[in-house]
C-alpha cells in the first residue's frame, strides 16, 4: 500500500535529510529562493514539462554524503512507490519520489479547484435561503452578546487537510524557535502515534523543537499509550534526541473515553494554537481551528493543563541531584529480572573492591563519603552476583570503549556523590580486564557485546548510559563529554515504554556480529589485550 505525499512535504523531507537550506537549493538550480519556499510550503507546484524536477534531483543526489541519508531516502521511496521490483539507484529513486509527489500534488490541486467551484455554487444557494430567514429573524438580532463574546482576528481560521495542518503546526513552532524565551513560555503538544508513519515532516519538526529548546522554551508532550510496541518504538526513535536535552516533559493517558482520544492540540504560549480533529470516524486529523487570539490560546492552554492534572501521568522522572539518581539506581537494581545495559565505557560493576578504593583515594574523596560509597558499591555488586545466578545480564558497549580503556587509559568512575574521570595505570587496566574475564567465565548468564561505531541505533550516544530491567525500569544518563560530570539523569517506569526499550535492546543485540558478542570470542579478545599490556 502506497502513501500519498505532496510535493512540498517530499521536498522538505529531502532538504531536511540532506541538511540543505532552501536558499542553497535555489542558488544551485538558478531560481529565486521565494519559489523554493513556496514549493516547500505547498503553495506552488512545479508544472509538468519543466526542468525543475531534473535540476532538483541532480543537485540533491550530489549532496548525499552517507548511508544514513540514503536509508532515509530509501524509506521514503518504499512508502511513496512501494515497488520492490524497482532496481534503480539512489539518484533514480530521488527522481521517482519527486515525480510521484509532483503528480499527486497536481491531481490534488485539480480536485481542490473542482470542489471550490461546487462549494461556491452551494454557498450561493445557501446565501439566498439565509436572506429569506433573516427577514423573519430580524427582531432577534437586537440581543446584545457583547459581554459574553470576543471577536476573532483576521488570522484566526479553520484549516482543512492534514498537509495544511502539519504546515501550520510547523509554522507556529518556527516562530517559537526564533523568538527569545520569556517567563512561563511553554509549548504544549499532543502526539498521535497512529499517524507517525505518514508524516514526512517529522524530522524537520523535531529539528525545530530542538531549536526552540535551545532558545529556552519548555516542551510538554502528551500521548495516549496503547499496546503497539512498533508504534511506541517509532515514537521513542523520534523523541529520544529531545528527551536527552532534559527540557522535555512527557505525559501519557490510556483512557479511551477521554475527550482528547480523538483530538490533537498544539499550544505555543503567547504565539498561537491549533485544535485538530477528524471529520469522520477515522484517526486522520484533517480539520483544525487555528487561533492567534490571545484569549483562545489561553483557553486551550488552560484546558491542556487541566487534562494533565485530571487524566495524565508523567513518563519521565528527571533527577536534579546525583545522589537522588544513585539512590534509585541502587534500589532499582534489587529488582529481579533480565537486564540490558548500554554504556560508552565499562560498567562500574566491572571494578574490584580494591580498584574502587584505590580510585576513591586518587580523587581524594573524604573518608566518610568514601566509606559510604564503598558500602553502596559492595551492595550493588552483591545484588549483581545474586541476580546473574538466575537472570540474563547483557552489557553492550561501543567498540571504541576498548580504545578508551587501553589507549586513552580513562574510566568513568560513577559513585554515590558524582562522576569523575580516572586516569588509569597499566596495572589498573589489566585488573579490570581480568575481572571481566573472571565474571564471563564464572557466570553463564553474564554476557558482553561490542557494538560497531557505525551501528544505526539510538543507543550509541558516545557519552551516555542506559539500563533496562524486565518489567521494572529504564535508567538513563548522559555526559557533557568524557571530561565532564553527568548532565542528564532520568528514569522511566511506565510498563509499555520499559517493554519497548527491552525489545529495542534485543533487536540491537541481534544486529551485532557473532564475533562481537560470543562469549568465547570476547574472552579471547580481552586476553589478547592483557597479553599485550603485560609485555
Amino acid at each position: 500500500m502506497t502513501t500519498n505525499v505532496k510535493f512540498g512535504e517530499c521536498l522538505s523531507f529531502l532538504l531536511s535529510t540532506l541538511d540543505i537550506s532552501m536558499s542553497q537549493l535555489a542558488k544551485a538550480i538558478n531560481v529565486d529562493s521565494s519559489l523554493v519556499n513556496r514549493w516547500a510550503n505547498g503553495k506552488r507546484i512545479p508544472a509538468y514539462n519543466t526542468v525543475y524536477i531534473e535540476s532538483i534531483t541532480e543537485y540533491l543526489s550530489k549532496n548525499i554524503k552517507n548511508s544514513f541519508q540514503e536509508q532515509h531516502i530509501n524509506e521514503l521511496f518504499m512508502k511513496v512507490c512501494k515497488n520492490d521490483e524497482f532496481n534503480g539507484n539512489i539518484i533514480e529513486k530521488t527522481r521517482k519520489v519527486l515525480l510521484e509527489s509532483q503528480g499527486y500534488s497536481i491531481e490534488c490541486k485539480k480536485k481542490e479547484q473542482k470542489q471550490k467551484k461546487e462549494q461556491s455554487i452551494n454557498e450561493k444557494q445557501t446565501s439566498n435561503l439565509l436572506d429569506i430567514k433573516q427577514i423573519h429573524s430580524h427582531n432577534h438580532d437586537n440581543i446584545n452578546f457583547s459581554n459574553q463574546t470576543i471577536a476573532l482576528s483576521d488570522e484566526d481560521k479553520i484549516i482543512f487537510g492534514i498537509e495544511n495542518i502539519v504546515s501550520a503546526r510547523i509554522s507556529l513552532l518556527e516562530i517559537a524557535a526564533n523568538q527569545e524565551h520569556e517567563d512561563n513560555k511553554i509549548i504544549y503538544i499532543t502526539y498521535n502515534m497512529n499517524k507517525i508513519n505518514t508524516c514526512y515532516k517529522l524530522i524537520y519538526w523535531r529539528k525545530t523543537l530542538l531549536k526552540a529548546i535551545n532558545n529556552g522554551w519548555e516542551i510538554i508532550v502528551l500521548l495516549r499509550l496503547d499496546n503497539n510496541i512498533n508504534r511506541i518504538m517509532e515514537f521513542i526513535d523520534f523523541i529520544y534526541p529531545i528527551i536527552i536535552t532534559g527540557k522535555l516533559k512527557i505525559y501519557y493517558f490510556n483512557n479511551h473515553d477521554t475527550y482528547l482520544t480523538n483530538r490533537e492540540i498544539y499550544v505555543i504560549s503567547g504565539i498561537g494554537a491549533l485544535s485538530c480533529f477528524p471529520e469522520n470516524l477515522g484517526w486522520e486529523m484533517n480539520c483544525g481551528f487555528y487561533l492567534k487570539n490571545k484569549s483562545g490560546i489561553d483557553i486551550l492552554k488552560n484546558y491542556f493543563n487541566k487534562f494533565l492534572a485530571d487524566h495524565a501521568h508523567p513518563i519521565v522522572k528527571y533527577y536534579s541531584k546525583h545522589t537522588e539518581y544513585y539512590n534509585d539506581l541502587v534500589e532499582f537494581e534489587e529488582n529481579i529480572g533480565n537486564r540490558f545495559q548500554y554504556k560508552y565505557c565499562f560498567s562500574m560493576l566491572m571494578l574490584t573492591n580494591n580498584l574502587f578504593q584505590k580510585f576513591l583515594k586518587k580523587k581524594k574523596v573524604p573518608n566518610n563519603e568514601g566509606i559510604m560509597a564503598l558500602n553502596i558499591h559492595k551492595k550493588r555488586f552483591n545484588t549483581f552476583l545474586s541476580n546473574i545466578q538466575y537472570y540474563k545480564y547483557t552489557d553492550i558497549y561501543l567498540t571504541n570503549s576498548i580504545k578508551y580503556l587501553i589507549i586513552d587509559k580513562k574510566f568513568h568512575f560513577d559513585y554515590s556523590t558524582g562522576t569523575e574521570i580516572i586516569n588509569l595505570e597499566i596495572e589498573d587496566i589489566i585488573e579490570i580486564l581480568q575481572n571481566i574475564i573472571y565474571l564471563l567465565e564464572t557466570y553463564d548468564n553474564f554476557n558482553i557485546a561490542f557494538m560497531p561505531q557505525n551501528a544505526v541505533t539510538l543507543l550509541k550516544n558516545p557519552n551516555s548510559y542506559c539500563t533496562v530491567k524486565d518489567r521494572h525500569y529504564i535508567l538513563f544518563k548522559t555526559f557533557n563529554s568524557p571530561e565532564n560530570i553527568s548532565e542528564i539523569q532520568l528514569s522511566i517506569e511506565e510498563h509499555m515504554i520499559v517493554k519497548t526499550f527491552n525489545e529495542y535492546f534485543k533487536q540491537t543485540l541481534k544486529q551485532i556480529a557473532p564475533v562481537n558478542k560470543e562469549k568465547s570470542q570476547i574472552i579471547k579478545m580481552l586476553q589478547y589485550h592483557i597479553d599485550i599490556l603485560n609485555k
